[in-house]
């Protein structure tokens, strides 16, 4: 999210973030200790063997898993994706998605309230609609089944290139290590394209602009779960005006959620918000609406929030309004840092955290008593909530944020919506371990990490590695919500942790996992971190904490509760850059 460049185009062919064996299909004769693999009573058994498997998300989190899948042999995988085209967070264009609620929807339904054909209708389902005679026409339908991602035109990685792509498909020499964003979403296709899964390649193995609407247990005769069942629903662009909505099911043994975790905006409670929308409906916006500062020419802006998108966007904002305020508030569970506004011009107004909008005046008071008044527009860059609306039994927003829910049913994926809950290592879902997460952590290169959950979910589901047991895995889990505080948004940090542990640790704890599994069942072994990564990021680092000689500083008048906020220096280290920079939103 700079636009930062910076050419060191011969470290680009050598770093890598793992080292595999090239990809490949399993063969029969390999396949012959798949499932029924020799396990030990301290080692999870899956109650059905896992042939037919649904990726929920064609971003680079499904292609990693699609890749391990087919290398690892199995019979059946689909892809499902809501938009037409594959990418995920890096699609842009210059549609916006709808706006924000005000207040935040539940989070059961906070990406989107999924719709099923009547019931007892025949399957497939059809429903025709032509703008002639639907109050909603088919651009704005449209919009809303595939939900613009939140890239805005001046975007670019926040990950070095040589740090920033998936084994197998290194970036050529010569790309700035800042990638602007059309350069990662032609990269994220071609990808695609090579494993024969773009959108125009019509392969059985996509369903492109298709969305789930449900994913439920299936059970067979005698009651037993066997696996899920998936209601799915496809937008058909009939014409420029006309269009049909078509709903299916279809059965698998696992199914791995691949969405991300940008979906649903985030916009926090603040007393007279409600009322100020009601008043002044155009003037809030949530940061995944932005797209271009023009728009905001010589106008007065509010960027609420200063992790990477706030700053980012202030920083796009200020050669083009007339004033620029950015609002920053402490807490203890928060990472925000005076780092964040490295990026900053000096001219840029930081103001503390908001206490109230006062819309009978149009003025916003603040957390030091004073208020303001003559603002335009206001972004909130305040994140988003964590929402699977296609899994709404392991929703429960009633459980208090520091609880478990009820030990009589299943433990919730979702509480609040800050953060996501009982997934072993971040990815297996302890309940049910034929449901399987992506990426749904922050503070890593998920680009990297990807591989090593994806190559562990092929694995475990192959049984060609194992999990402990349930009771295990819970142990594990809930000694890991303890060490990082609790539940809450701080459990979704890993932090790069170059030998100080979260990115770090895994990656050497997967590696260890995955490679002896290698040796006792077969398959192949995967590396660690590239021997020059340390390297780079220092170098990144360097240069992202130099660039601006003058940053924004906070005020002395509400500089308590910032660390390190009174020195003129401040000292960080690659890793606090990196974790800054992907620390979410």
């Amino acid at each position: 999210m700079l636009a930062l460049f910076i050419a060191l185009g011969w470290l680009f062919a050598t770093a890598a973030a793992t080292a595999q064996f090239p990809f490949h299909a399993t063969t029969d004769s390999e396949r012959h200790n798949f499932v029924n693999a020799p396990t030990d009573s301290q080692s999870y058994q899956f109650k059905w063997p896992i042939r037919r498997v649904a990726i929920i998300g064609a971003g680079v989190s499904g292609l990693l898993a699609y890749r391990e899948l087919v290398d690892a042999g199995f019979e059946h995988i689909r892809i499902f994706e809501r938009d037409a085209v594959p990418g995920g967070t890096w699609h842009y264009t210059d549609e916006v998605p709808v706006k924000a609620p005000i207040p935040n929807e539940d989070p059961k339904i906070g990406d989107y309230e999924p719709t099923l054909p009547p019931r007892g209708a025949a399957l497939p389902f059809e429903r025709w609609y032509s703008d002639l005679n639907d109050s909603v026409s088919t651009a704005e339908r449209w919009r809303r089944h595939r939900a613009p991602q939140s890239v805005y035109k001046s975007l670019t990685s926040t990950v070095p290139a040589p740090l920033l792509h998936l084994s197998g498909h290194a970036w050529p020499a010569g790309v700035p290590w800042h990638l602007p964003h059309p350069l990662i979403q032609g990269y994220i296709r071609g990808v695609f394209s090579y494993y024969g899964i773009n959108s125009n390649d019509e392969s059985p193995v996509t369903s492109y602009s298709t969305r789930v609407e449900l994913v439920e247990k299936r059970y067979d005769e005698s009651g037993a779960q066997r696996g899920w069942k998936l209601s799915l629903k496809q937008f058909v662009r009939l014409g420029p005006s006309s269009r049909k909505e078509v709903w299916w099911t279809e059965d698998f043994d696992a199914v791995i959620v691949a969405t991300g975790s940008f979906n649903a905006p985030n916009i926090p409670k603040v007393p007279g918000l409600t009322e100020w929308v009601r008043r002044f409906p155009e003037s809030i916006l949530h940061s995944r609406e932005y797209r271009d500062p023009k728009v905001f020419a010589n106008q007065s802006v509010l960027v609420v929030g200063v992790g990477t998108s706030g700053t980012a966007i202030s920083a796009d904002l200020q050669p083009f309004v007339k004033t620029n305020y950015i609002s920053i508030r402490p807490s203890k569970n928060s990472t925000t840092t005076p780092l964040f506004l490295n990026l900053l011009h000096h001219d840029v107004n930081v103001v503390p955290g908001i206490t109230r909008f006062h819309p009978d005046n149009a003025s916003i008071e603040f957390e030091d008593g004073t208020l303001l008044t003559d603002i335009d527009r206001i972004i909130f860059a305040t994140g988003y909530q964590y929402t699977f609306p296609f899994l709404p039994q392991y929703h429960n927003s009633s459980i208090p944020i520091g609880e478990e829910g009820p030990m009589d049913q299943p433990q919730p994926l979702v509480t609040d919506g800050s953060h996501y809950r009982s997934l072993y290592l971040e990815f297996m879902y302890i309940e049910e371990p034929t449901l399987a997460f992506m990426n749904m952590n922050l503070g890593t290169v998920t680009w990297t990490l990807g591989e090593y959950f994806a190559l562990a979910i092929a694995r475990v589901w192959s049984g060609t590695a194992m999990l402990p047991s349930q009771v295990e895995m819970w142990r594990i889990y809930r000694e890991g919500v303890k060490d990082r505080g609790g539940y809450g948004k701080g459990i979704l940090y890993l932090g790069m942790g170059m030998g100080m542990g979260g990115q770090a640790d895994y990656v050497k704890y997967f590696t260890g996992w995955l490679n002896m599994a290698a040796y006792e069942y077969g398959g192949k072994t995967i590396g660690g971190f590239d021997k020059d990564y340390p390297e780079i990021l220092n170098q990144f680092a360097l240069a992202w904490l130099y660039t601006n000689p003058n940053p924004a500083r906070i005020p002395e008048n509400h500089a308590e509760g910032f660390s390190d906020s009174e020195g003129a220096e401040w000292k960080w280290s690659a890793e606090d850059v990196l974790n800054y920079l992907n620390s979410g939103y």
